[in-house]
C-alpha cells in the first residue's frame, strides 16, 4: 500500500514535478514515461530552468538537510549536489544569467550563493534576522521577504534596504488603543459626575 504524501510539486508546460514525503521526485510529463529518484532528505523548493533549446532541461530542489540538488530532466539523472549551512532550504532563484549558480536561503536566514563556478561551490552572502520566505534577484540587488519584513542587499551582502511590514498594523493598533482609552475616560468622568436628585412626585388619582 503506497502512503506516500505530496510536500511539493511544480506544474510546467511539459509536465509536473512532484517531491513526496519520503524524499522520492517524480517527474510525470504530458508526453512520455514517468521517472523518479530518492533524494537524500524531504524537498522543500522546486526550481525548474530552461536549457539552449528553450526547452525546460534542469530541475534545482532545495531539501530539509540543506542540500541543492541538480537533476536532469526529464530522465531526473543526478548532475550536481551543493550543501549549504542554516538548516532547511526555503527559497531559491536563479543568480546568473547562464543559471549555473543559484542563490538559496534558509531557515535559519542565511544567503548562500552556490553553483559549479562559485568559488568554494559555495559562498556564504548574508545572514538575515530570521527565515527567509521568499528570495529573487533584481539588477543585481538581493529582495528577501520574511514574513511581513522585506529587505534587500547588493551582492557583496552590505544591507541596502529593511522594511517593518508590520510598522502601519502597530501604529493602528496604538490608535486603537488611544480610541479606547479617551472613551473609557469619557465614561469614567460621566459616571463620576453628581447625579441630579429626583424627587417623588405625587400620585394623581
Amino acid at each position: 500500500m503506497n502512503n506516500r504524501v505530496v510536500v511539493r510539486s511544480l506544474v510546467t508546460p511539459d509536465g509536473c514535478l512532484v517531491a513526496m514525503d519520503d524524499g522520492l521526485v517524480q517527474w510525470r510529463p504530458h508526453n512520455g514515461i514517468n521517472r523518479r529518484i530518492k533524494l537524500d532528505a524531504i524537498a522543500t523548493v522546486m526550481l525548474v530552468v530552461k536549457g539552449p533549446s528553450n526547452r525546460i532541461e534542469t530541475a534545482i530542489i532545495g531539501d530539509a538537510q540543506g542540500g541543492v540538488t541538480f537533476l536532469t530532466l526529464p530522465l531526473l539523472d543526478l548532475v550536481d549536489k551543493f550543501t549549504v549551512e542554516g538548516g532547511v532550504v526555503r527559497s531559491m532563484c536563479s543568480a546568473a544569467p547562464s543559471e549555473t549558480s543559484f542563490l538559496v536561503a534558509t531557515q535559519a536566514g542565511q544567503v548562500w550563493m552556490v553553483g559549479p563556478n562559485v568559488p568554494g561551490r559555495g559562498v556564504k552572502l548574508f545572514t538575515y534576522d530570521g527565515p527567509v520566505s521568499s528570495l529573487r534577484l533584481h539588477d543585481n540587488i538581493i529582495h528577501i521577504q520574511s514574513g511581513w519584513h522585506r529587505a534587500t542587499y547588493s551582492m557583496d551582502g552590505s544591507q541596502t534596504m529593511n522594511i517593518d511590514g508590520t510598522q502601519p498594523f502597530t501604529e493602528k493598533a496604538q490608535r486603537r488603543a488611544n480610541r479606547r482609552a479617551k472613551i473609557l475616560e469619557s465614561q469614567q468622568r460621566s459616571s463620576d459626575a453628581p447625579q441630579p436628585l429626583m424627587l417623588d412626585l405625587p400620585v394623581v388619582a
